[in-house]
């Protein structure tokens, strides 16, 4: 028998392979220079050039539309390149974009940017996925998904704050000039990369069908269809309501730093959701009712942000930052036994466009459930559109939890409890 590690012992396990490391280390800076912009961008739409919900929808549209037309496209076709070739080149220009985005302008120019940076992300997300399953041995995935996660979410946290310090210190050009910096350091991390999978057959397999056979592939998983349906679902219902966070907090006296703090909020919890996934990683054998249960407890939060901001609770900046800290730590609890049934249920073929695929699903409502929420926003209020997204949320959360824990769903996790019962032996 072999004996599994404590779970404080097991998380940085992947760690000591060094093909994983130079990707964590890479996909860090990535992710740091992602949060920089964000944070500078909504700031510049919202309070350098006074814009609304109306222009915010449509940086969110230029936000998700790649990911829903250009990830699945370009995942079946950049698959006769070397996984490594890509992601160096993605870093560079994504740096390139980023700094373009110092002379921008007006509206129309800085939304044409950041539709050009995010179709470069949509087709760097999948390879990243494949160098993970690739460079991390099969116990160890839950742990990689767990680190990937805190980089992901850990930045959300340094990169508004670094965002703001520099906007406030250097000018409103520095974070785009220092997330330049960053890709371009990310690039030069991910040069030392090792080679992973096979290459044969490479040109073969980037011809077509791929994405055709990803989704006959997640037809025959059950577990993995399920994960799909419902995070598509939680995220439908994420953009409804994400975009008002600024606007919200505008409306209630917060100045931008206020802004940045609640983001900051949102990313240390998300940090705090993915080590406790790493550490206590029992979850492993029923993932669905794990995401289940954390959607539960978001649609709670919402609700109650929702009271708060129609002035039936009352509304203090500490409590707005605990509910966001708690908001972050549930959708870590969800994206990370997410993001482990994508690395398990799929094979080195179908793991890159399955994760254009899932991108795809959970971003598609980006196009409309923005514009939905700010008609919302305006037609009622945004605490209302807060109040009936986490009523949303607790019915979906509620259904699928009911569904996943009784007797008779078990088999639809069977698969998963034999796999890792046979990865501890």
């Amino acid at each position: 028998m072999k004996v599994s590690a404590p779970g404080a012992a097991r998380i940085w396990q992947p760690l000591r392979e060094r093909g994983f490391r130079r990707l964590w280390t890479g996909q860090t800076l990535s992710d740091l220079a992602n949060w920089l912009d964000f944070v500078a961008i909504s700031t510049l739409i919202v309070y350098a050039w006074g814009h609304g919900p109306a222009e915010m929808a449509l940086y969110s549209a230029c936000v998700g539309l790649p990911w829903v037309v250009i990830g699945p496209w370009t995942s079946v076709r950049v698959r006769r390149f070397r996984g490594k070739t890509i992601l160096i080149l993605c870093d560079a220009l994504r740096a390139v974009i980023v700094f373009a985005m110092v002379w921008a302008d007006s509206l129309p120019v800085l939304l044409a940017l950041v539709f050009l940076k995010m179709s470069v992300s949509s087709v760097f997300d999948p390879v990243r996925q494949q160098a993970v399953k690739g460079l991390v041995g099969a116990e160890r995935l839950a742990q990689a998904t767990s680190l990937s996660g805190i980089s992901a979410n850990l930045t959300k946290i340094v990169g508004p704050m670094l965002g703001g310090i520099s906007a406030l210190w250097l000018g409103q050009a520095a974070p785009f000039v220092i997330g330049a910096s960053l890709y371009a350091l990310s690039a030069a991390m991910l040069a030392g990369l090792p080679r992973w999978g096979t290459e044969a057959g490479r040109a073969e397999r980037g011809r077509g069908g791929a994405l055709r056979q990803a989704i006959t592939h997640m037809k025959g998983r059950p577990l993995l269809r399920a994960g799909m349906v419902y995070m598509g679902l939680t995220y439908a219902l994420i953009f409804v309501y994400d975009n008002l966070f600024a606007v919200l907090a505008k409306d209630a006296g917060l100045r931008e730093e206020g802004f940045a703090l609640l983001i900051g909020c949102v990313g240390a919890g998300s940090v705090a959701g993915a080590v406790a996934a790493g550490y206590w990683d029992g979850w492993r054998h029923r993932p669905i009712v794990r995401m289940a249960q954390a959607g539960l407890l978001s649609g709670l939060v919402l609700a109650l942000a929702g009271l708060s901001g129609l002035g039936w609770l009352p509304a203090n900046l500490p409590g707005w930052l605990l509910g966001a800290a708690l908001i972050g730590y549930c959708g870590a609890q969800a994206a990370v036994p997410f993001g482990y049934l994508m690395q398990t249920e799929t094979t080195e073929d179908t793991i890159a466009p399955m994760s254009s695929l899932a991108s795809a699903v959970q971003t598609s409502s980006m196009l409309i459930a923005p514009f939905i929420g700010a008609a919302a926003a305006a037609y009622w209020s945004p605490g209302g559109v807060f109040l009936a997204a986490g009523f949303a949320m607790l019915t979906v959360g509620g259904i699928v939890w009911t569904r996943g824990a009784a007797p008779g769903g078990k088999s639809a996790f069977s698969a998963t409890e034999a796999r890792d019962k046979r990865l501890t032996l």
